[in-house]
């Protein structure tokens, strides 16, 4: 019994890694749009390649175990995750237009650091990446648990301050969140006239 689903698992990874393949190949085909023997000796290099490093990076993800419940992404959680960074983003962009329209600019541009308690690195760079595309914040550094945020307003960093950006990556990773950040700091604050 246990030969036959290890047997079965391994015939359907084969056939992902070759339907991976394919679907590489057919994207470069359609980008690229030509159809001549040195664009599509390219096309199968650069899915050959990728499909490879894939393959590298999954053996290594499987032999390091890795692949918990906890660092592993969920989708369904992703599916909510975006409608609601896409609102963030609009509420955000809303406050940037209204400090930038109004007559005396009422910024307060500051320097945020604080730490996360956050599963694994990619979640850490979502938070990041998630930060930088709010407007008003940018994403300066990621030091292992510790990020520095640039942020234009105090309404910019609410988000962040509250933690309820941090909860809903944290979310995408199957945590509970209790208390994903903490040590919150403003490190240098730069009054405009």
């Amino acid at each position: 019994m246990y030969d036959y689903v290890k047997k079965k698992v391994k015939k359907a990874f084969i056939k992902g890694t070759i339907l991976q393949f394919l679907i590489l190949l057919g994207l470069w085909l359609v980008l690229s749009g030509k159809y001549d023997w040195l664009h599509i000796s390219f096309g199968v290099a650069s899915a050959l390649i990728v499909t490879v490093i894939q393959l590298r990076i999954n053996r290594y993800l499987y032999y390091q175990k890795k692949i918990a419940d906890e660092h592993s992404l969920s989708w369904s959680r992703l599916l909510l995750y975006v409608p609601w960074l896409i609102w963030q983003i609009i509420l955000s962009s809303l406050q940037v237009a209204y400090v930038v329209l109004h007559p005396r600019m009422p910024i307060n541009p500051s320097l945020l650091k604080f730490k996360t308690k956050l599963p694994n690195i990619a979640a850490r760079v979502i938070l990041g990446n998630s930060i930088t595309l709010t407007p008003g914040t940018l994403t300066i550094n990621i030091d292992d648990d510790e990020f520095l945020v640039h942020t234009l307003t105090d309404a910019s960093h609410s988000g962040i301050v509250d933690g309820s950006l941090p909860k809903q990556v944290a979310k995408l990773y199957h945590r509970r969140p209790t208390t994903v950040i903490d040590d919150i700091r403003i490190e240098k604050r730069v009054k405009w006239k």
